[in-house]
């Protein structure tokens, strides 16, 4: 099952950032680099409050595969999904308001654009706060899915959603509508479909025959508040440390600089992502060898996942390291882009290698319940880094941020 599940996972991984490396050069074609800039802008500040989740999706996902397995927990955790299933909707909720109170702020005193209108920034950020929100319980049945190691299942449906989204994307923007508007509103539209196919999945795998129906019981929160505090602190200051540099990019410098800082961020992504598959599969596996008290094969399956995942991020890196120029040339056919984001993609591509490198060690903590260690190091981190950011980035632009993130994930490694 880990090898079926790492596969399922690998592909479901890298096809959504294969599809997205073959669409950048169409979005920028269309939608411009500054309108692409203001997409990478709205996707930094998703991220950015990724804290909301508040643990909640790790944490289901780590006690999915506590309860499916024991019979007399399977009640419990049917009740404590729908519990779950409350608190999302009151954080879409609140989501939603925020956005639509926030958009005028943003598009005339944070965001600085010299061809969109006001009127533009303000109506996108209402709109993509509106899909924001209906998407957010996806994470939730993701973890439901994953928890039940039906990861081959999961990772076909996020490869159907993915494919969909995105090709009618670029569709809409080449022979629609060339604005970011008409991009976001299939982004709406399509949320619709991808959160009623999550939820109608998870349900099916959480039903058991004999079993009263599922209802909300805050009490249960008490027996999970602990893991899921530390995993909601922790996934607050990584979020603010991922997502900090196009934020700061957005205000520090004009928006076509994140346009340029998003192209060569999705290819260090990229990087990130071929982590993903081995660390997406270790943690319900080690969640379950370590409840089963089975550590001469925790050990075993640790070391060989952490092997795996060097052996294939490296030379990835590398190529990316020396060839950032050629690469962007070729994909993006834009000598303007290829240069100015060339020298920035070279610096995240070896952050990216020592950040993909930290995946299984910190799964195995996670599935052991200690959260401390991550916990501290991003504090702390977040206060020395987010400063060192900002020199850098007035200091040598764009590629500033890629040298903050270097010396970031090397020290953290």
């Amino acid at each position: 099952m880990l090898k079926n599940n790492i596969l399922a996972n690998f592909f479901g991984r890298i096809w959504p950032s294969l599809l997205g490396i073959v669409l950048v050069p169409i979005y920028l074609q269309y939608l411009g680099v500054e309108g692409y800039g203001l997409v990478g802008f709205f996707v930094s500040l998703q991220a950015l409050i990724s804290f909301l989740d508040l643990g909640l999706s790790t944490t289901m996902n780590r006690e999915v595969a506590l309860g499916l397995n024991t019979p007399e927990k399977k009640q419990r955790t049917r009740d404590l999904v729908r519990t779950f299933e409350m608190i999302y909707g009151v954080i879409s909720l609140l989501i939603a308001l925020s956005f639509f109170f926030a958009a005028h702020w943003l598009a005339t005193d944070w965001i600085n654009a010299e061809e969109l209108s006001v009127d533009t920034i303000r109506l996108a950020s209402i709109v993509f706060g509106v899909t924001l929100a209906l998407r957010w319980p996806v994470a939730l049945y993701s973890g439901i899915l994953q928890g039940s190691e039906r990861q081959v299942l999961y990772n076909g449906l996020s490869i159907a959603v993915t494919t969909l989204r995105g090709v009618g994307s670029a569709v809409i923007v080449a022979f629609v509508s060339h604005t970011v508007l008409a991009y976001l509103l299939w982004q709406l539209i399509f949320a619709f479909v991808e959160v009623a196919v999550m939820s109608g999945t998870a349900w099916m795998i959480l039903h058991a025959e004999g079993l009263r129906k599922p209802r909300w019981n805050f009490s249960l929160l008490h027996q999970v508040w602990g893991f899921s505090a530390s995993i909601s602190v922790n996934s607050l200051l990584a979020a603010f440390l991922k997502q900090m540099d196009r934020v700061l990019i957005s205000n520090l410098l004009l928006l076509h600089q994140v346009g340029y800082y998003t192209t060569a961020n999705i290819v260090y992504t990229v990087v990130s992502l071929l982590a993903v598959p081995f660390s997406s599969a270790a943690f319900p596996r080690f969640t379950a060898l370590i409840a089963e008290n089975d550590h001469d094969l925790l050990a075993t399956t640790y070391h060989k996942l952490a092997q795996c995942v060097s052996f294939i991020v490296a030379p990835i890196a590398s190529i990316l390291l020396f060839f950032s120029y050629d690469i962007l040339l070729i994909w993006t056919r834009s000598q303007d882009v290829a240069v100015n984001a060339a020298p920035t993609l070279s610096i995240l591509a070896l952050a990216a290698m020592f950040n993909s490198m930290m995946h299984i060690p910190f799964m195995l903590q996670l599935a052991a319940g200690i959260t401390w260690i991550a916990l501290w190091n991003n504090a702390i981190s977040l206060t020395i880094l987010l400063p060192l950011m900002y020199f850098l980035i007035s200091r040598f632009g764009i590629a500033g941020a890629g040298i903050a993130w270097a010396i970031f994930n090397v020290y953290y490694y």
